[in-house]
């Protein structure tokens, strides 16, 4: 785990087509370090396990990997370099090594990998393209590095693949697809540290949906779905975009635990909201607080504490901090400072 006396928040700025970094102390306090060039239409953000490096892919017309160095001491970014891809990726993650990358690609209904090592050399062939994901949506690899699981806005299905190394690298083989409910239109996913759960955000409900998971297997059973959060009672059901809706609608994005996976955090684009839901007994998810962020949040991070959240919007130029209450999980505003344009992404290191 990082010194969590001193950590770096690193925020993707579309519009703006950089990284925008920011130290959050340990009572935290946020302050603006640095500005570092990316690409057009900079957005999701991968980091090594060990926070010695992160990637960057951006989506403006010619779509990349951007590769940095962390600096442990001060938490700067030293710039690797820059790789064309094919695929506009919606999501990037590392495999538990930090050897191999994996993108989401919305648009291209695909998984790619990649090594990552030949991304930092400027070398953007993937491995494998795993395609038929309508609108993928997101890729994460379980704890114990043996299947990724990726979501399927379009067909409201998560695809499992078992994850094998062979002479060639990694390749990913096709191991199941779980459906959630119709219209449900999962987007993120988190797991439970033991890996015997996954966690599914609706984008189009904000509801919590809860797989129970066979380690073993890496099987998942069926989905156990959250009540909806009475904060977006008065949004219709969401649909996938585009087009935008004729009506305000519900248009979720990003999720995340806290440590102690007591709560679970979801930023909620139409109405500007943060939504806490709380861990029940049985292991799923009910509604309990509601938060007024920046102005149409997409991404966030909660620090390894689990005391912090920060918090961007894509219509906002500030990045806000917001403590979290430690019986009830509510949030409290605590920090905020200037950002960038289009901020989509939020990243600790």
């Amino acid at each position: 785990m990082p010194n969590t006396d001193r950590l770096t928040v690193v925020v993707s700025n579309a519009a703006d087509g950089d990284l925008a970094t920011f130290s959050l102390a340990g009572d935290g306090t946020l302050a603006p370090l640095a500005r570092y060039p990316a690409a057009d239409v900079a957005m999701p953000i991968a980091v090594q396990p060990d926070r010695a490096r992160l990637y960057v892919a951006t989506r403006g017309e010619q779509p990349t990997i951007v590769a940095f160095r962390v600096v442990p001491a001060t938490g700067a970014l030293a710039r690797i370099g820059t790789t064309a891809i094919d695929a506009s990726h919606a999501y990037l993650s590392l495999d538990r090594s930090g050897r191999w990358l994996l993108g989401a690609s919305y648009g291209g209904n695909s998984l790619s990998l990649y090594d990552a090592a030949r991304v930092r050399d400027g070398d953007g062939t993937p491995l494998q393209v795993a395609g038929g994901i309508a609108n993928a949506h997101s890729v994460i690899v379980s704890p114990d590095n043996r299947f990724a699981y990726v979501s399927s806005l379009g067909s409201d299905r998560v695809f499992s693949f078992a994850l094998v190394e062979d002479a060639a690298g990694l390749r990913a083989r096709e191991h199941g697809e779980t459906r959630v409910p119709a219209g449900f239109g999962p987007r993120h996913l988190r797991f439970a540290r033991d890996g015997r759960a996954l966690v599914v955000v609706s984008e189009f409900q904000a509801t919590l949906a809860t797989f129970a998971r066979d380690p073993d297997s890496g099987r998942l059973g069926d989905a156990h779905v959250s009540a909806r959060h009475p904060a977006v009672a008065e949004l219709a059901q969401g649909h996938a975009r585009p087009p935008a809706p004729a009506e305000p609608s519900v248009w979720a994005a990003d999720l995340h635990l806290t440590p102690d996976e007591r709560f679970a955090y979801v930023s909620e684009r139409s109405s500007s909201r943060l939504l806490c839901y709380r861990r029940t007994e049985d292991g799923t998810f009910e509604p309990a607080h509601a938060t007024a962020t920046e102005t149409q949040p997409r991404g966030f991070a909660i620090d390894p504490s689990g005391r912090w959240l920060v918090a961007c919007g894509e219509q906002s130029e500030y990045v806000s901090v917001y403590a979290i209450a430690p019986d009830d999980g509510a949030l409290s505003p605590h920090a905020r400072v200037p950002g960038g344009r289009g901020a989509n992404w939020v990243a600790i290191v």
